[in-house]
């Protein structure tokens, strides 16, 4: 996983535990104490993370973090077969090979966050189904994930956010302004669509530069699968449509609400207000989402199985409700319209001096070997651990 720097000062009690097994959290209690340093100076712990850390104990007793293989089956089972459709149908009906191998490219993307995120036996097996029915890697995926889990919506820190110069989620300062900003939402969606392919070339990258075999074996696979069983317009369409529908879905969650331009302290609260609920309307849009639509209990406890989240929302809208905090949801195609009306918005609006950059020039470094620039405006650094 990645560890910011930029947590010396504050409490990653809860940051580690959301990235972390048992098992490993008993590894990190018996790890040997500095001596001779004083601890930091910290602001007490809230009662909004007293309680989610009493609620977190409860699910874990409780089993909530289990794997159930009947319930993995039926998440697998409609992924595998729009693949196998969409391979049959490739040469004959290509047009809905391609939609229907792009709606099981964003179930795989999904099922593959899901694993990559997971603990457990059955989650490390299942660790390189991204690369295998998606070309993306597993390594890759966690170093640019987690720091979206561990600095939700931290300007300058979460990558998620540094969508520029395609996208501007403020008004930018004109000397980082672009003349296509005034059109970024009506070009998003083509834009969004290029985002699977954009992992791919990431996934590749990393792979070739951390020599990374086994995940490499998975996408070999992928694109033997892709070169010998699908046209090119099949193979080249369906990770286009796969990118536009798990971009919009992906993007939505977050970029309309709070950010953060501080280190947030309290790291429950923080995920709280930079998170937004979606309310699906169907069955159909409900698997399409693959668990999106529990953004907040997701970021609250990434290592619990997809599954799990419909019950769950209870017991989180309960503890926003007790410390007086808004749990934010919307229905789906509300929320979508949420997301394009910000993009509208900042279309419209004037550069203003002094704004905010989204990345400064501090280099991160990655275990992989390979580095990106980006940071904080205080420069902390970004280290790949183990």
């Amino acid at each position: 996983m990645h560890w910011i720097d930029g947590y010396r000062h504050r409490d990653a009690t809860d940051v580690l535990q959301a990235f972390h097994s048992d098992e490993a959290m008993r590894m990190v209690s018996r790890l040997p104490k500095l001596s001779g340093l004083s601890p930091p100076a910290l602001p007490p712990t809230s009662g909004l993370t007293r309680g989610f850390r009493e609620l977190r104990q409860t699910l874990v007793a409780d089993g909530w973090f289990r794997r159930v293989w009947w319930r993995e089956a039926a998440n697998l089972a409609p992924c595998l077969a729009c693949y196998v459709l969409g391979t049959v149908l490739a040469r004959v009906r290509p047009l809905m090979a391609t939609l229907t191998l792009g709606l099981g490219s964003v179930a795989a993307g999904w099922i593959a966050h899901d694993y990559v995120h997971g603990r457990g036996a059955f989650c490390s097996a299942m660790r390189s189904f991204g690369a295998l029915m998606n070309g993306h890697s597993a390594s890759w995926w966690s170093n640019k994930h987690n720091l979206h889990h561990a600095c939700t919506n931290e300007v300058g820190v979460d990558e998620d956010i540094m969508s520029d110069p395609f996208f501007f989620l403020w008004p930018p300062d004109p000397a980082r302004d672009s003349k296509w900003r005034s059109l970024q939402h009506l070009y998003a969606l083509p834009v969004y669509s290029i985002l699977f392919a954009l992992w791919r070339f990431n996934s590749l990258r990393t792979v070739v530069i951390g020599r990374l075999y086994a995940q490499g074996a998975a996408m070999a696979c992928n694109y033997l699968w892709m070169a010998t069983c699908l046209p090119p317009s099949v193979a080249v369409g369906h990770v286009l449509v796969a990118g536009a529908v798990a971009a919009t879905i992906v993007t939505v969650s977050h970029q309309a609400e709070e950010l953060h331009h501080e280190h947030q302290h309290d790291w429950v609260s923080a995920q709280i207000s930079s998170t937004r609920d979606a309310v699906t309307g169907n069955a159909f849009t409900e698997w399409l989402w693959g668990g999106m639509q529990y953004q907040l209990e997701h970021h609250l406890f990434p290592t619990m199985p997809r599954y799990r989240y419909p019950q769950l929302v209870p017991l989180v809208k309960e503890l926003c409700a007790s410390h007086g905090l808004e749990y934010r949801v919307d229905g789906e195609l509300a929320l979508v319209r949420r997301n394009f009306g910000l993009l509208r918005r900042v279309a419209a609006a004037p550069a203003v001096d002094g704004a905010p950059a989204t990345r400064t020039d501090t280099v991160w470094s990655r275990r992989d070997g390979a580095a990106w620039v980006g940071g904080n405006s205080e420069g902390d650094a970004l280290v790949a651990a183990a």
